[in-house]
C-alpha cells in the first residue's frame, strides 16, 4: 500500500519524531479508494490499541460488529468531523479493515494521509497536500498538532508532580522484602496495586524503579530491566525451561546454608559466561540466539528469540517511561527509599535493539531454579540495560532532579 504514495515518507519523519506523537501512515490505492476499503496496517492497529481506542485482535468477524469511530480530516484552517469505520469482513480470514466516511472529497487515490490518535478521537492529514504540509509548519494544524502534545505531556507532568510530593515524605519503608521493594514501594505509594499485567502502570506510562544508592555509602551502579520474554521454545529445536535447567544448571548454596540447582547468570553476545552460554545476532534470519561453548564442545545451540517480538515487546512495554531512581537506607534490618530523580524516555529506536545486543549493551539474564517439589521457577527471563546506556536506546530522554 505505502509503496504506491505519490508522497514520500522520509521527508515527514523527523516532523513526527520532533513532536513526539505516533502516527500511521495510509494510502489509499485506486482499487481501495473506489470500493471505499483499506487494510488497518499493523502500525495503525497497534497505535489505535494503545492509544484505547480500539482492539481489533478483540474484534469479531462480520459487518454488525462493525465499530465506529469519531474522525476529524485537519484541512489548512479548520477541522472537519466524520467517522472512520473499523470492522474485519467474514471473507480473508477477517484481515483488519478501515474506511473514512466521505475520504473522496478530502483526497484522492495514492495520496499519503498521516493518522494521529487523541482523546479518543481519530485525525487524518492529507501529506499530498501542500497547503496542508504548511499549515503544519506554521498555522492553524501546527496549533493542533502543539494540543496534542500538551495533552500528551499532561498525563506525564501529572505523575512527575506525584512522584515529587512523594519525594518531599522523605524515607518510606519498603513493603516487599528483597530486590521488588524499591519497585513495590513507589507504587504502592502511588496507589497502584501490583499486577502480572505487561501493559504500562501508570496511564500509559511504564514506570521502572532502581537503587542508584545506599544511604552513606558508595553510589551503586545496577541494570534497569528494559522487559522479560521467554525464549521461543516451539522453535528452541526440543529446548524448554526444564531442559535449561537440567542441561546448564548448576548445584549453589544459600544464605541459609542450604543446596538448591539455579541457573542465575548474564548472557552477552559474542563472549561466554562462566556456564559456557552466549548471545549471537543472526542478521539473516533476524533471530537473537543463544549458544554454549565449552571445553570440548566448540558450538552448540541452546534456544532463540525473534527480533520481531522482541521489538514489539519494546516498543509495548516503553512507548514512555518514568525510570526511577531511589536512594536506599537500613534501620534496625528494615530497608527504606527515598525517590530522588527521574529519567523520562519516550518512543524507543527499535530498530537499534539488535546492535545494542551485539555490542554487549543489552543483555539477557537466565534466573531459575529448581524447588523442593521438583517443578521450575524462572523469573521471566529479563532483558536489561545499564541505566547510563538509556540515551542509545531512547531519543532525547529527560533527567529530572527531585528536591
Amino acid at each position: 500500500m505505502l509503496k504506491m504514495s505519490d508522497t514520500p515518507i522520509r521527508g515527514f519523519l523527523p516532523f513526527f519524531a520532533n513532536v513526539g506523537l505516533q502516527v500511521a501512515f495510509l494510502v489509499p490505492t485506486p482499487t481501495g479508494y473506489q470500493k471505499s476499503i483499506m487494510d488497518a496496517t499493523l502500525p495503525l492497529r497497534e497505535m489505535l490499541r494503545e492509544a484505547g481506542i480500539h482492539n481489533y485482535a478483540e474484534q469479531k468477524q462480520g459487518p454488525k460488529f462493525k465499530a465506529l469511530v469519531k474522525t476529524y480530516y485537519l484541512t489548512p484552517d479548520r477541522m472537519i468531523e466524520t467517522e472512520a469505520s473499523l470492522y474485519r469482513p467474514i471473507t480473508k480470514q477477517g484481515d483488519p479493515r478501515i474506511w473514512f466516511y466521505n475520504l473522496k472529497q478530502y483526497c484522492v487515490p495514492c495520496n499519503l494521509l498521516a493518522v494521529l490518535a487523541n482523546k479518543g478521537n481519530m485525525y487524518v492529514l492529507n501529506l499530498s497536500n501542500e497547503e496542508i504540509v504548511e499549515s503544519m509548519n506554521s498555522g492553524f494544524i501546527r496549533e493542533v498538532i502543539q494540543q496534542f502534545v500538551d495533552d500528551d505531556n499532561a498525563i506525564a507532568k501529572e505523575l512527575l508532580a506525584k512522584i515529587q510530593e512523594i519525594h518531599n515524605r522523605g524515607f518510606l519503608p519498603s513493603i516487599t522484602v528483597g530486590d521488588p521493594g524499591v519497585g513495590d514501594t513507589l507504587e504502592n505509594a502511588l496507589g497502584i496495586s501490583r499486577n502480572p499485567s505487561k501493559l504500562p502502570d501508570y496511564k500509559g506510562i511504564e514506570l521502572k524503579a532502581s537503587r542508584t544508592s545506599t544511604y552513606n555509602k558508595p553510589k551503586t551502579s545496577n541494570r534497569v530491566n528494559l522487559f522479560t520474554q521467554v525464549p521461543d521454545w516451539a522453535n528452541s529445536r526440543g529446548m524448554d525451561r526444564v531442559k535449561l535447567l537440567d542441561t546448564y544448571g548448576y548445584w549453589a548454596e544459600q544464605k541459609d546454608g542450604s543446596q538448591r540447582f539455579d541457573l542465575n547468570c548474564t548472557l552477552r553476545a559474542n563472549v561466554p559466561n562462566p556456564q559456557g552460554l552466549y548471545l549471537e545476532v543472526d542478521v539473516d534470519n533476524d533471530l537473537l540466539i543463544n549458544y554454549y561453548t565449552k571445553d570440548d564442545v566448540v558450538r552448540r545451540y541452546v534456544a532463540q528469540w525473534s527480533f520481531l517480538l522482541l521489538k514489539q515487546r519494546l516498543l509495548e512495554k516503553h512507548k514512555e517511561t518514568f525510570w526511577v531512581k531511589a536512594t536506599s537506607k537500613i534501620e534496625n534490618g528494615q530497608e527504606y527509599f527515598r525517590y530522588d530523580k527521574i529519567v523520562h524516555t519516550k518512543n524507543p529506536n527499535a530498530s537499534l535493539f539488535p546492535q545494542l545486543i551485539d555490542e554487549g549493551i543489552i543483555t539477557v539474564d537466565y534466573i531459575m531454579h529448581r524447588k523442593e517439589n521438583g517443578t521450575v521457577r524462572d523469573h521471566g527471563f529479563p532483558f536489561k540495560i545499564f541505566p547510563k546506556d538509556l540515551d542509545l536506546l531512547f531519543p532525547e530522554p529527560k533527567t529530572y532532579e527531585l528536591i
